[in-house]
């Protein structure tokens, strides 16, 4: 959620400045996609061809984030969409058959909503005509028709259907209270990031990665010792999951993205905690993880896409 995204962009630079590269030979199969000095980019989110990525721009000097593609090689990247747009652009995601791009649309008030566009950036509507409640973070079920979305009213999943505008409910045992979360390709599992609800305020650093079932709601977690976990991406054949978590890391602002098997036996951290690894995705053949990573910039560190192999191993 982006209640003031500028803010905590200055606060990440301010914190990542602090801290310079300590482990730079540990980031040898890291490869930077983006770099540029002047801008932070964060959710990346591969084409369905796998050539290029779709990510989040901001200018370090503010402004809104707007969606911008770049090829996998690397390159210069391009505004995806002509002119301006209505609302600030986040969390990117391709529809199953590539047609389609939602993503959330954030108001100048901070209320959020899924917003879709087509393939080439125009066509930029709402997801659904009308809206009471602030959403985030879309994923798509892979009937190409309903979009998964947190509400950030109560950190609650729904799921809408963009054909007709139906809502409904994900009521989940035990109740948790969710953020960003990502439907499994074959439609009948939902990894979230998400916490026990209780009375406490919702505290993303306090997430682990939850599994629920789309038909029940019945929910446990991933990884059955405790382990921070935030925004898991499934691999394509639905056999793993990677997020980010900053278990372990002798800094805990920084991050690192982890691969686990779907029963939660088998764990692996993919990248040095030095390059603050945040919104890990997978590419369609399962090859390649792009990823926001620390990068020096004009002033301090921030963010960038890069791309790292995936983990060769298998359940």
């Amino acid at each position: 959620m982006k209640v003031s995204l500028w803010v905590f962009i200055s606060a990440a630079l301010l914190l990542a400045s602090l801290y310079p590269s300590d482990s730079q030979a540990a980031d040898k199969t890291i490869r930077n996609v983006t770099d540029d000095p002047i801008g932070t980019d964060y959710g990346p989110q591969f084409s369905p061809d796998g050539k290029f990525l779709i990510f989040d721009r901001q200018p370090l000097t503010g402004g809104i984030s707007k969606t911008n593609s770049v090829p996998l090689q690397g390159g210069t990247p391009k505004p995806l969409g002509p002119g301006d747009i209505p609302v600030e652009q986040t969390r990117t995601r391709w529809s199953p058959r590539g047609d389609m791009i939602a993503f959330t649309g954030t108001e100048s008030s901070s209320k959020g909503a899924t917003w879709l566009m087509d393939k080439d950036g125009t066509h930029i509507r709402r997801a659904i005509s009308s809206q009471s409640e602030s959403t985030f973070y879309p994923s798509w079920f892979p009937d190409n028709e309903r979009i998964l979305e947190m509400v950030a009213d109560d950190n609650t999943l729904r799921t809408v259907d963009i054909r007709n505008g139906t809502i409904s409910r994900i009521n989940t045992t035990p109740a948790l209270m969710t953020g960003m979360a990502s439907v499994s390709p074959d439609g009948k599992w939902i990894a979230v990031a998400a916490q026990p609800k209780k009375t406490q305020i919702y505290d993303q650093t306090l997430n682990q990665i939850w599994i629920v079932s789309v038909d029940t709601g019945k929910a446990h977690p991933l990884i059955q010792h405790t382990m921070q976990g935030r925004a898991p991406e499934w691999s394509p054949d639905g056999s793993r999951i990677v997020f980010e978590s900053n278990q372990g890391s002798p800094r805990p602002p920084f991050y690192a993205a982890f691969v686990s098997t779907i029963d939660g036996q088998h764990v692996e951290q993919l990248t040095p905690f030095d390059r603050n690894t945040q919104h890990p995705v997978w590419s369609s053949d399962g090859k390649w993880i792009a990823f926001s990573a620390r990068t020096p910039k004009l002033i301090g560190y921030g963010p960038s896409i890069a791309v790292i192999e995936a983990p060769y191993w298998k359940p």
